[in-house]
């Protein structure tokens, strides 16, 4: 712009001037124009775009694709460039002016819906529902044509059907000699050619004939099906529990002869498949008559050894009929060498042979496990009967059952045994602290001669042990059950320091002069303790052990039995028997008046006024379990003192039974449980009478199980129940000194 005169001025500029006004709008991007242009850059930049638009739009005729032109209804292709769109819609807008409607129609016509039948689609696929009223009158007119040229059709239809059926009227038999006989050609009761359907009749009627004759009149089909005694609640053969109205198809009132063979077949299913478990089960043949099986038995010999294996086919089962193939079946016993002894033995024979066959074993090596196997062969003639039989048998290794200690000393112990399988043997020997179970001496002894003794130092004072033999031999090693505990010198305290002494007396039928030896001589064998103990004191108690088959014992209703607390009376349920351990005087400091009252109550005659001798019921007696609740928790005569010497004296003629009235290996497990407690407390046992004699033979070791449990404890063992031999038996155990 030209700026106007003025003498006014700014930055050099005239204050008018297009040059020193700027845009202070918006940035526009299209045309370039930024915030802060002079306004004569903004005329600029405008007048260049409507020049663009100009000369690059109109004059260009720009591409139009994508401007919908449907409604313009343009013919051919539709155009996309600027010029060709506004001519097509300058030729339709001058059609539409110029162009009339059909004579006689106005816009003001009414649209009529179409009825559903008369609705169509039109040629771009959309449905056309209403129409205006000229183009509907058409649409009727045009399907008023078409309906009555089907009318047409469907009269002429009708008359061709009308002649026809006057045919068909006409041909009833007998047909007119001018109509045929209409023919059907038969599937089954006649040839298959053409046939005249009179004749198919007739051949039909004599067919039924023959089949109602053969079938019966449907009384008589319904009389049949009516005679059936089964019923619903009929218990089935294969599974008595159900019945046959639980099965599926069977009808429960059969009205037809359809359903009644229905229910037959379902009896008849039933009935074969309970017969064929009578064939399978009941009456086998054949081989399958047959049953192979054998068990076997260890033979022991005088070692404890395995000297051979005993085989019994009384479990296995063979008909009359069959003998073993050429006259025997083999027995195979093997080693774990590989080594093999072989024998043939008729199965058939042996069946019922109730001691078998006994098969030596020299060469085998029986101390690990043995393979057995058995070939059976057995025929009839017709059929041979086959099977291997193979079972393993566990090997032994004897463990010595003598195990003893002696020359016990403070520090040190010889233990012995004897050895019975030679001198390819090898033991190793371990004592054991009872009370940590803690190793603290072992010795292997190879090449062993047959008494064998180990020597033992380094021991510690006091305390108990037990010794564990391992057995090694033929490669095969058998640790032994614990045995043997023993307590070296000075576990217990000398008996000048006091004594706790437990009378436990088997107070059985046999035991009745006993008791009376030991009420006769009580008054110096407390004197020998009162000796021995001075200057401390001592304390007695008196326990006694009986059995009966009763729940009561013999003296149930004596009046000194009856007067003890509940407490002092034990009954025990035991195996076939019942045990009454009793505690007849308690310990008590210096208690000999009371202990010696007590004592002269028991042996003197009937209840109720006296105090009768016990039962026993079978040999072994129940003495063991009065020690077990003297010495262990249950402290039935009361707890025993520390710091004093402790001693057990037990009368008895017999072995300890428990609670099952019979000396076993478990009783040999729990003496020496009992053992190891009196050991570990320092109790020393003495047991006096014919019971220590009494022997007990397991693998053919025989030991005496009483002077075993005596040993263990550091006390005694006495067949003599003299007053003289007790008090010697308490004097030497207070000296230390062994008999």
């Amino acid at each position: 712009m030209i700026p106007t005169n003025s003498s006014s001025s700014t930055n050099g500029c005239d204050n008018i001037s297009s040059n020193c006004v700027i845009w202070q709008g918006p940035d526009i991007a299209c045309i370039n124009l930024c915030n802060g242009d002079t306004i004569t850059e903004v005329v600029a930049k405008l007048a260049t775009e409507v020049c663009s638009l100009i000369t690059d739009g109109v004059k260009s005729n720009p591409v139009l694709t994508g401007l919908d032109l449907t409604c313009l209804k343009i013919p051919g292709v539709t155009p996309t460039e600027l010029v060709d769109v506004l001519n097509a819609m300058v030729v339709s807008i001058c059609a539409n002016a110029t162009t009339g409607k059909p004579r006689g129609i106005t816009d003001d016509l009414p649209i009529m819906t179409l009825p559903a039948c008369l609705q169509y689609d039109d040629e771009s696929g959309n449905p056309v529902t209403q129409l205006r009223l000229d183009l509907f009158a058409t649409l009727i007119a045009n399907q008023v044509c078409t309906n009555l040229t089907s009318i047409n059709i469907i009269n002429s239809t009708l008359s061709s059907i009308t002649g026809r059926l006057t045919i068909l009227e006409n041909c009833v038999l007998p047909c007119s000699s001018a109509t045929a006989e209409s023919q059907v050609i038969p599937t089954c009761i006649l040839p298959s050619v053409l046939t005249n359907v009179s004749v198919l009749v007739l051949a039909l009627e004599a067919r039924f004939c023959s089949l109602e004759n053969a079938v019966g009149l449907p009384s008589a089909i319904l009389g049949t099906i009516q005679q059936s005694f089964i019923t619903n609640t009929s218990a089935t053969l294969t599974n008595p529990g159900s019945n046959y109205g639980s099965i599926g198809g069977w009808n429960g009132s059969p009205i037809n002869l359809a359903q009644s063979v229905q229910n037959a077949w379902v009896v008849i299913d039933d009935m074969y498949t309970a017969i064929t478990a009578i064939q399978l089960n009941c009456c086998p043949g054949g081989c399958d008559s047959v049953i192979f099986n054998y068990n076997t038995t260890t033979d022991i010999g005088t070692t404890g050894e395995i000297t051979g294996l005993t085989f019994n086919f009384m479990t296995s089962s063979i008909p009359a009929t069959f003998n073993d193939c050429s006259g025997s079946s083999i027995i195979t016993i093997t080693d774990v060498n590989g080594l093999a002894v072989s024998n043939q033995v008729s199965v058939s024979t042996l069946q019922s042979n109730p001691s078998g066959i006994s098969i030596a074993l020299p060469t085998l090596n029986t101390q690990q496990s043995l393979t057995t196997s058995v070939a059976f062969c057995v025929t009839d003639g017709v059929d041979t009967c086959q099977e291997t039989q193979t079972k393993s048998v566990d090997g032994i290794i004897p463990c010595p059952s003598n195990v003893a200690v002696g020359s016990v000393t403070e520090t040190g112990v010889v233990v012995t045994f004897t050895n019975l399988i030679g001198i390819t043997a090898s033991y190793l020997i371990e004592i054991y602290d009872s009370l940590t179970s803690t190793l603290v001496a072992s010795a292997v002894v190879n090449n062993p001669i047959t008494n064998v003794s180990q020597s033992f130092g380094g021991l510690t004072p006091s305390t108990s042990f037990y010794i564990q033999v391992t057995v090694t031999l033929n490669g095969a090693e058998d640790i032994c059950p614990i045995t043997t505990p023993f307590t070296t010198e000075g576990a217990g305290a000398a008996c000048d320091q006091g004594m706790d002494v437990a009378f436990i007396i088997d107070y059985t039928a046999s035991m009745g002069t006993v008791v009376n030896t030991i009420k006769a001589g009580i008054a110096s064998i407390i004197t020998t303790i009162q000796l021995e103990s001075s200057p401390s004191d001592y304390r007695l108690g008196l326990a006694l052990a009986d059995e009966a088959v009763g729940r009561t014992p013999s003296y149930n209703t004596s009046v000194d039995y009856v007067a003890l607390p509940a407490s002092q009376k034990i009954i025990n349920t035991g195996t076939s028997a019942y045990q009454f351990i009793t505690a007849v005087e308690m310990f008590q400091t210096n208690n000999s008046a009371s202990f010696t009252t007590q004592l002269n109550k028991i042996n003197t005659g009937p209840a109720t006024a006296g105090w009768p001798i016990g039962n026993g019921y079978g040999a072994a007696e129940p003495t063991d379990m009065a020690i077990g609740l003297v010495v262990e928790a249950n402290a039935f005569l009361g707890s025993f003192r520390s710091g004093v010497a402790k001693y057990l004296l037990i009368y008895t003629d017999e072995l300890p039974s428990g609670s099952d009235d019979a000396f076993t290996a478990t009783d040999v497990s729990r003496m020496n449980t009992l053992a190891i407690t009196c050991a570990t407390q320092g109790i020393k046992c003495f047991v006096l009478g014919a019971g220590v004699n009494k022997p007990y033979t397991s693998g053919g070791v025989t030991t005496y199980p009483w002077q075993t449990f005596a040993t263990a404890t550091s006390g005694n063992w006495n067949a003599s129940y003299n007053t003289s031999a007790v008090m010697s038996e308490i004097t030497n155990g207070c000296t230390g000194v062994t008999p």
